[in-house]
């Protein structure tokens, strides 16, 4: 059955007040509240072919109707208005991009602090999937005798420091030449691109120094392989699921806690839902890992320049004003787009 526009009525009506309220809405509320033009038994009507659909359902015999995952779904498909955030929000917004942040993870911490306060919901940031970062620089330093200090620049802003051993007989020297020749060959390629190939070429353009380099790209690829399986996740507003009447239940509340300390299911339910471009809603049951079927997940890629800078989530109940959520996270995406241009 197609939804007619007195049903689309209703039900938008039903789903806009129970966000609003967590309270089922009943017919005579409905009738009163929003002015559809109906009487309260044409209402009860409609809201019993919208039951059988699947849109709504009724938590008890005498109680109103509450939305299902389906009449969500719908609503942020077909529904949901438009929201223009308020002047001070989009100040908000606008100081975190404007102050000088030299690395991407401090971003990442402001990020995750500035959308949960706008949403009033849980944040969760994941780091940007260095896999698809170019190498920006390297640079190899001497700290003392027979140690030597490597650094990894990404264009995705991160840093890996790395201590390693070198000959003592290796002066600063030989260390630029080393460096240099470690730039020209790898700043621009992405962890994937390589290869033992470009490994072998390296050591022959510099066969006197193939003990310090056998270390140096030892060191370096286990360095990257290190930082892209452990890319970092950062959530703000833990505590902000606490305020919903969803989770007064001690349990739930415990559940949820513990769901945010598993690093790597929270990495694995982000990529599993977020789409390369634009915003995707996974509502309830819609999310294929079990853990999170009692929430909805708004995400969103975000990219500078063309790089990955990680994927942002914004987890609450499935009673969650989308129509806000959404429109933060765009403003956060225009943002970084603007700064890419």
């Amino acid at each position: 059955m197609i939804l007619d526009k007195r049903k689309i009525k209703i039900l938008s009506a039903i789903i806009e007040d129970y966000i609003a309220t967590a309270e089922p809405i009943g017919s005579r509320t409905i009738a009163k509240k929003y002015h559809i033009g109906i009487s309260p038994a044409t209402i009860r009507n409609e809201m019993a072919d919208l039951e059988e659909l699947g849109y709504i359902s009724q938590p008890h015999t005498s109680a109103g109707r509450v939305p299902s995952n389906k009449g969500y779904r719908f609503y942020v498909d077909f529904l949901m208005p438009k929201q223009k955030l308020s002047p001070e929000e989009q100040i908000l917004i606008g100081k975190l991009f404007k102050r000088r942040i030299g690395e991407l993870e401090e971003l990442v911490e402001e990020a995750a602090g500035v959308i949960s306060k706008l949403t009033s919901y849980t944040t969760i940031i994941l780091g940007p999937q260095l896999d698809t970062c170019g190498i920006k620089y390297i640079q190899i330093s001497q700290l003392e005798e027979g140690k030597g200090l490597l650094i990894i620049v990404t264009d995705c802003g991160t840093i890996s420091h790395n201590i390693i051993e070198i000959p003592s007989s290796l002066t600063e020297s030989d260390l630029t030449k080393i460096t240099n020749l470690l730039n020209d060959k790898l700043i621009g390629k992405t962890f994937s691109d390589i290869s033992n190939e470009m490994i072998d070429t390296i050591k022959s353009e510099i066969i006197e120094y193939d003990e310090v380099l056998n270390i140096l790209l030892d060191v370096l690829m286990q360095s990257l392989d290190d930082t892209c399986e452990q890319s970092k996740i950062v959530y703000s507003g833990s505590s902000k699921m606490l305020e919903y009447p969803e989770f007064k239940d001690v349990e739930k509340v415990k559940n949820f806690l513990t769901l945010l300390e598993q690093q790597v299911l929270l990495s694995k339910a982000l990529k599993t839902t977020s789409k390369p471009d634009g915003i995707t809603v996974t509502i309830g049951t819609e999310n294929p890992l079990e853990e999170f079927q009692d929430y909805s997940l708004v995400t969103a890629s975000f990219a500078l320049g063309g790089k990955n800078l990680g994927i942002c989530g914004i987890i609450g109940p499935t009673r969650m004003e989308y129509s806000k959520v959404v429109t933060v996270l765009k403003k956060f995406t225009d943002y970084l787009n603007r700064l890419s241009e």
